[in-house]
């Protein structure tokens, strides 16, 4: 049993593959998509505080700038991957922008079609979502709470960032709506039967939602590199416009004639009494007009005295 099992471990050792001896070369592929090692974002911070700052608590003036890179794995469905669910006609995932990316609080340089005040609520209604995209973003801010947030950010992928959003919109929402309930009741007159109404009977008792977080989303920007700029020549055509329009009537009345039948009159009337019987009437009545024209009172008897 030993002789056997000692001969097996000889005839292994001795059947050893080709080119087992060789020094060999690995080539290490590493992971890719979601389990990946690469960096698809980085920011640089700024703040700086003063005396008086510091002393009546104000907030640090603060700086920050961040650029991230989407992968396709994040806006698309890849084998092995990760499996999107709301995906959009062009099979990318919908996972919309902050409010800080949306075309309503972009600048128009940077493609943005901000909202006017009197109807913002339909317009905001109407305007077309824009969502993450495979490619680069600019990230920047001058509030102190967006850079808390961007940092949180920064642990969670699209799906979760956008979950979080909702969470805070509802926040919003709830709080708004629980203000209204305050100026309501406020309204009421002394003594009067609360209402029972569905609106107001879910605050009935002493029930205070969380407050929620301050607004500073409109200190940010987001947009895609390079970003939506307006076609440059749109700006131009619209500017010269007017000046294409006079040419095009200039060019128009050359060819058909006008131009030159006009050029042909004034010349005839060069050279008729029309042009100096024009200038004597208008030199006779302007004369005429300063010759008559009223003296005042003080100047006439300062004449007189003279």
């Amino acid at each position: 049993m030993s002789a056997t099992t000692t001969d097996a471990q000889v005839s292994q050792r001795a059947k050893k593959p080709p080119f087992a001896d060789w020094p060999t070369i690995k080539i290490l592929t590493p992971p890719k998509g979601r389990f990946s090692p690469k960096t698809d974002e980085w920011c640089v911070t700024y703040c700086s505080q003063s005396v008086n700052g510091r002393f009546h608590g104000k907030e640090p003036s603060c700086r920050s700038l961040c650029i991230r890179k989407v992968f396709a794995h994040e806006v698309k469905n890849i084998i092995a991957f990760k499996t999107h669910r709301n995906l959009g006609p062009d099979g990318k995932a919908m996972y919309p922008l902050p409010s800080e990316g949306q075309p309503s609080n972009l600048p128009h340089m940077l493609g943005g079609r901000p909202v006017e005040d009197g109807d913002m609520s339909q317009k905001k209604s109407n305007e077309p979502l824009k969502y993450w995209d495979e490619g680069w973003y600019l990230w920047t801010t001058q509030s102190r709470l967006a850079i808390h947030e961007k940092t949180d950010s920064m642990m969670m992928d699209l799906e979760r960032q956008q979950r979080v959003g909702k969470r805070y919109e509802q926040r919003q929402e709830v709080w708004q709506d629980y203000q209204d309930h305050l100026e309501k009741m406020a309204a009421q007159p002394e003594g009067a039967p609360a209402p029972q109404d569905g609106e107001t009977s879910k605050w009935w008792g002493p029930i205070v939602p969380p407050r929620p977080i301050p607004e500073f989303r409109s200190h940010s920007l987001l947009v895609p590199l390079p970003p939506d700029i307006p076609p440059f020549w749109d700006r131009i055509g619209k500017l010269l416009a007017p000046s294409q329009k006079v040419m095009s009537i200039l060019q128009e009345s050359v060819a058909t004639g006008e131009q030159r039948q006009f050029v042909e009159r004034i010349w005839e009337k060069a050279w008729s009494n029309e042009p100096y019987v024009l200038a004597s009437r208008t030199f006779t009545r302007a004369y005429e007009r300063w010759k008559d024209r009223e003296v005042p009172p003080d100047e006439d008897d300062s004449r007189r005295s003279t």
